[in-house]
């Protein structure tokens, strides 16, 4: 077995080459848990500095390995390397949703920052149906399409101002749950999204992971 700096990502998450988003994402859960602040484990056999250490090279493996540019990539690398063959590569069934707006010409034409939003406040305050929705206990992935849909906002549009992936956010409102992040991930997407939108943060935060936990 190889020692912790020596191995891969793949090898640092204990998966296969082949691990699809949804066991990348249990495997990162389940070590992370080892190593956090209250692990018993952690203390036990590890420094702060080693914990601290082993916690940001799980976070890099995630992070590489969730996103399928950067994994197919770090993949290349390791091939070139005589560490992986390709036929053992993850084969993505998921194709990229193909944007239905022409992205340059929605950011030439949306109005300076600050008008803009002050028109989605006003939009989302005055809309009696985008009330209702922020009314309900539990928020899911359709909910926040409808908010969005009725203050005629896309998604290319968010996804330009937030710098969050778009794949990402359809995966949100879509509720694909194999791709999903760890929560922590997942209420910053959510908070920045609530927060362009000019909706309540944590009407939507709370709201959605309650949708989330209600379909496990």
């Amino acid at each position: 077995m190889k020692i912790f700096p020596d191995q891969n990502h793949y090898e640092l998450l204990e998966i296969s080459a082949d691990a699809s988003p949804l066991e990348i994402r249990r495997a990162y859960k389940k070590i992370f848990d080892l190593y956090q602040d209250e692990s018993i484990a952690s203390y036990s056999f590890f420094s702060e500095e080693e914990r601290r250490e082993i916690l940001a090279r799980l976070e890099e493996a995630y992070l590489t390995l969730i996103n399928p540019e950067i994994r197919m990539a770090y993949d290349q690398g390791l091939i070139d390397l005589g560490l992986l063959e390709e036929k053992n590569q993850y084969q993505d069934k998921m194709k990229d949703p193909i944007p239905i707006y022409d992205f340059k010409k929605i950011h030439l034409d949306m109005p300076k920052p600050m008008k803009r939003q002050e028109e989605l406040k006003r939009r989302a305050t005055e809309n009696q149906m985008i009330q209702n929705i922020l009314a309900q206990d539990i928020i899911g992935g359709a909910d926040l399409k409808m908010i969005r849909t009725e203050m005629e906002v896309s998604l290319e549009e968010i996804a330009q101002e937030t710098n969050i992936r778009f794949d990402m956010l359809l995966a949100i409102e879509e509720e694909k749950r194999e791709i999903f992040l760890p929560e922590v991930y997942m209420k910053g997407f959510l908070k920045s999204y609530a927060r362009y939108l000019q909706i309540d943060e944590n009407i939507v935060i709370n709201g959605f992971l309650k949708r989330i936990e209600g379909k496990k």
